[in-house]
């Protein structure tokens, strides 16, 4: 399946309409490439032309945001050694995509990643470009919930797709996210996280990243998808809000190790362009249920016209959840949230 291309240069640290990674993340790169290092503050103004004053101004959020830095004045700025900091240089050396995330734009904080890559599409942002960000203020899941994304931790970013689809196969893009994103855990860390439909990964039995795709089209067609993707990569348990603690988990608690952010990044990337280098049905659909734990268990779909139970039994191609009620009869979902059902 093609993807439709504007023409953009790859590796471009601007977005189609003016946004640009900005001096606030460009100092945390500074910063992150020389850990444990000293550096003037003079020094990082020269080498991003930019004055002092807008480098104290990047000091003083990213310790907002609660990154550790030591400041001795004359001798410069430090970032403390164990930040994982995630270096577009870097991400870029090792990323071996024709397409996706060959156009990194990163910033310290946002409201949504998905949110800024809806208006830069809108405005010509090519396929596969990226956005990222290191917090969001008002991250996005399903159904307008809020997505808990703290920054220097997880993976909070969105892509802009431009496949030449069929809205009726959007849901490919989905699906398939979830496939990728599993195959590049398993390929990281050794761990093999469960899909559940429609959107999402767990780790024993608690969510480890969730899947938002949010999609413009026309009359029958896509004009563009922006694919969100959250990923919960370092935390602790104790780094969760009470509410999550029993129900969230990330790569660090499922391995009881760290890891790096950007190799992992790179990994999702390079599975996504895999699983969507041929978008058909069936194929996304065998790839979907080769990894989903749920299927032959009893669920309980919540859905807006109430509840389905019953048997998950498969995928269909055209992307619904196929549920077996106990009179033998199968109904077709095509949104809701899933649960386990102990009573089916």
């Amino acid at each position: 399946m093609s993807a439709k291309r504007a023409c953009f240069s790859k590796g471009s640290s601007a977005l189609a309409g003016g946004a640009e990674t900005p001096i606030a993340y460009r100092v945390l790169e500074t910063l992150g490439r020389k850990r444990a290092t000293r550096v003037p503050v003079p020094d990082i103004a020269v080498a991003l032309s930019c004055g002092p004053g807008d480098v104290r101004g990047a000091v003083q959020a990213m310790r907002r945001l609660g990154y550790s830095l030591s400041d001795c004045p004359g001798a410069g700025i430090r970032l403390a050694t164990e930040t994982d900091v995630i270096v577009r240089s870097r991400l870029l050396e090792g990323l071996g995509t024709r397409d996706l995330g060959r156009s990194p734009v990163c910033f310290l904080e946002l409201d949504s990643t998905n949110a800024l890559a809806t208006r830069a599409a809108l405005t010509g942002a090519p396929h596969g470009t990226l956005v990222l960000a290191e917090h969001q203020k008002a991250g996005r899941g399903r159904q307008g919930r809020n997505w808990f994304s703290p920054p220097g931790v997880g993976l909070w970013f969105s892509l802009i797709l431009r496949y030449d689809l069929t809205v009726a196969r959007a849901w490919m893009l989905t699906l398939g996210a979830a496939v990728a994103l599993a195959d590049a855990v398993e390929a990281s860390t050794g761990v093999c996280p469960d899909v559940r439909w429609p959107n999402d990964l767990y780790l024993n039995d608690r969510k480890l990243a969730g899947i938002l795709t949010e999609v413009r089209s026309g009359v029958d067609r896509l004009d563009f998808a922006v694919l969100g993707i959250g990923i919960n990569v370092n935390q602790e348990k104790a780094d969760f809000p009470a509410g999550l603690q029993d129900t969230a988990t990330s790569l660090r608690c499922g391995t009881g190790r760290t890891h790096d952010r950007t190799v992992f990044l790179a990994e999702t990337l390079r599975a996504l362009e895999q699983v969507y280098a041929v978008l058909d049905a069936e194929r996304i659909r065998k790839l979907w249920t080769g990894k989903a734990r749920m299927l032959g268990k009893p669920v309980c779909v919540m859905t807006d016209a109430g509840p389905v139970r019953g048997v998950a039994e498969d995928v269909g191609t055209d992307g619904a959840l196929l549920v077996r009620g106990a009179n033998g009869g199968v109904r077709r979902v095509m949104a809701g949230d899933v649960g386990c059902d102990a009573s089916v």
